[in-house]
Protein backbone atom coordinates (compact mmCIF):
# COMPACT_ATOMS: atom_id res chain seq x y z
CA UNK A 1 0.00 0.00 0.00
CA UNK A 2 1.37 3.51 -0.84
CA UNK A 3 0.51 6.06 1.42
CA UNK A 4 2.05 9.05 -0.02
CA UNK A 5 0.84 12.24 -1.25
CA UNK A 6 1.55 13.08 -4.70
CA UNK A 7 -0.14 16.64 -4.12
CA UNK A 8 2.54 17.43 -1.96
CA UNK A 9 5.60 17.37 -4.85
CA UNK A 10 3.53 20.22 -6.39
CA UNK A 11 4.01 22.48 -4.07
CA UNK A 12 6.31 25.61 -4.25
CA UNK A 13 8.68 26.48 -1.39
CA UNK A 14 8.31 29.95 -3.04
CA UNK A 15 6.99 33.02 -1.18
CA UNK A 16 3.43 34.42 -2.17
CA UNK A 17 3.65 37.67 -3.51
CA UNK A 18 -0.19 38.67 -3.93
CA UNK A 19 -0.52 39.67 -0.36
CA UNK A 20 2.07 41.83 -0.57
CA UNK A 21 1.05 43.56 -3.67
CA UNK A 22 -2.23 44.21 -2.19
CA UNK A 23 -0.52 45.83 0.52
CA UNK A 24 1.79 47.78 -1.30
CA UNK A 25 -0.98 49.30 -3.58
CA UNK A 26 -3.37 49.96 -0.66
CA UNK A 27 -0.26 52.11 0.97
CA UNK A 28 -0.01 53.57 -2.03
CA UNK A 29 -3.76 54.72 -2.20
CA UNK A 30 -3.88 55.97 0.92
CA UNK A 31 -0.65 58.20 0.65
CA UNK A 32 -2.07 59.80 -2.79
CA UNK A 33 -5.80 60.53 -0.96
CA UNK A 34 -3.64 61.76 1.91
CA UNK A 35 -1.88 64.42 -0.29
CA UNK A 36 -4.25 65.37 -2.43
CA UNK A 37 -6.69 66.19 0.62
CA UNK A 38 -3.39 68.57 2.33
CA UNK A 39 -2.65 70.11 -0.51
CA UNK A 40 -6.68 70.65 -1.19
CA UNK A 41 -6.84 73.97 1.13
CA UNK A 42 -4.05 75.77 0.06
CA UNK A 43 -5.49 75.70 -3.24
CA UNK A 44 -8.32 78.57 -2.89
CA UNK A 45 -7.39 81.65 -5.02
CA UNK A 46 -5.95 83.54 -2.18
CA UNK A 47 -2.25 85.42 -1.89
CA UNK A 48 -0.75 85.33 1.32
CA UNK A 49 1.27 87.99 2.52
CA UNK A 50 5.50 87.25 2.44
CA UNK A 51 7.05 87.90 5.52
CA UNK A 52 11.46 87.57 6.14
CA UNK A 53 10.63 84.60 8.51
CA UNK A 54 8.22 82.80 5.98
CA UNK A 55 8.36 79.66 4.58
CA UNK A 56 6.68 77.08 3.04
CA UNK A 57 5.75 74.61 5.68
CA UNK A 58 4.57 70.68 5.36
CA UNK A 59 1.17 69.88 6.33
CA UNK A 60 0.19 68.58 9.25
CA UNK A 61 -2.74 65.27 9.85
CA UNK A 62 -5.33 67.12 11.37
CA UNK A 63 -4.75 71.09 10.58
CA UNK A 64 -7.80 73.11 10.24
CA UNK A 65 -7.41 76.10 7.43
CA UNK A 66 -9.38 78.92 7.94
CA UNK A 67 -9.30 81.06 4.67
CA UNK A 68 -10.68 84.62 4.72
CA UNK A 69 -11.05 85.96 1.11
CA UNK A 70 -10.59 89.42 0.15
CA UNK A 71 -14.68 89.90 0.58
CA UNK A 72 -14.21 88.40 4.75
CA UNK A 73 -16.21 85.31 3.36
CA UNK A 74 -14.86 82.74 5.40
CA UNK A 75 -14.18 79.33 3.51
CA UNK A 76 -13.28 75.82 5.51
CA UNK A 77 -13.26 73.12 3.41
CA UNK A 78 -14.21 74.31 0.44
CA UNK A 79 -17.57 75.24 2.45
CA UNK A 80 -18.45 79.07 2.89
CA UNK A 81 -19.17 79.88 6.38
CA UNK A 82 -20.81 82.40 8.50
CA UNK A 83 -19.96 83.84 11.51
CA UNK A 84 -22.47 81.62 13.47
CA UNK A 85 -21.59 78.02 11.19
CA UNK A 86 -17.70 78.77 12.00
CA UNK A 87 -18.39 79.34 15.44
CA UNK A 88 -20.19 76.22 15.94
CA UNK A 89 -17.86 74.65 13.92
CA UNK A 90 -14.88 75.88 16.56
CA UNK A 91 -16.45 74.50 19.11
CA UNK A 92 -16.75 71.00 17.97
CA UNK A 93 -13.36 71.00 17.78
CA UNK A 94 -12.91 72.10 20.77
CA UNK A 95 -14.62 69.56 22.84
CA UNK A 96 -12.56 66.95 21.32
CA UNK A 97 -9.39 68.44 20.84
CA UNK A 98 -8.17 72.12 22.66
CA UNK A 99 -4.81 71.92 21.43
CA UNK A 100 -6.26 71.68 18.09
CA UNK A 101 -3.86 74.11 15.21
CA UNK A 102 -5.78 76.89 13.46
CA UNK A 103 -4.03 78.06 10.37
CA UNK A 104 -5.24 81.25 9.14
CA UNK A 105 -4.52 82.34 5.73
CA UNK A 106 -5.54 85.45 4.96
CA UNK A 107 -5.64 87.40 1.71
CA UNK A 108 -2.52 90.29 0.94
CA UNK A 109 -5.44 92.36 0.69
CA UNK A 110 -8.35 91.75 3.26
CA UNK A 111 -8.69 94.66 6.14
CA UNK A 112 -7.65 93.42 9.47
CA UNK A 113 -10.96 94.01 10.98
CA UNK A 114 -12.16 91.32 8.36
CA UNK A 115 -9.25 89.13 9.81
CA UNK A 116 -10.19 90.05 13.97
CA UNK A 117 -13.52 87.96 14.41
CA UNK A 118 -11.95 85.38 12.84
CA UNK A 119 -9.27 85.15 15.92
CA UNK A 120 -12.22 86.31 18.09
CA UNK A 121 -14.29 82.89 17.83
CA UNK A 122 -11.37 80.73 18.20
CA UNK A 123 -10.55 82.77 21.59
CA UNK A 124 -14.47 82.26 22.34
CA UNK A 125 -14.51 78.62 21.66
CA UNK A 126 -11.29 77.72 23.83
CA UNK A 127 -8.81 77.23 20.76
CA UNK A 128 -5.69 79.04 21.08
CA UNK A 129 -3.23 77.41 19.02
CA UNK A 130 -3.62 79.67 16.09
CA UNK A 131 -1.41 80.89 13.52
CA UNK A 132 -1.17 82.80 9.95
CA UNK A 133 -0.06 81.45 7.33
CA UNK A 134 3.04 83.58 5.33
CA UNK A 135 5.14 82.88 2.68
CA UNK A 136 8.91 83.79 1.59
CA UNK A 137 9.96 87.02 0.00
CA UNK A 138 11.12 84.93 -2.85
CA UNK A 139 7.24 83.44 -3.90
CA UNK A 140 5.39 86.59 -2.90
Amino acid sequence: MNFRKRAVAAESNGMNLVPLIDVLFILLIFFIVTFSMARFETEVNISVPAADSGKTKDRRVGEIVVNVRNDGTVVVNSQVLTRDQLFAKFKEIAEFNKKQAIIIRGDVKVEYGRLFPVLDLCYQSGLYHVSFATTSPQQG
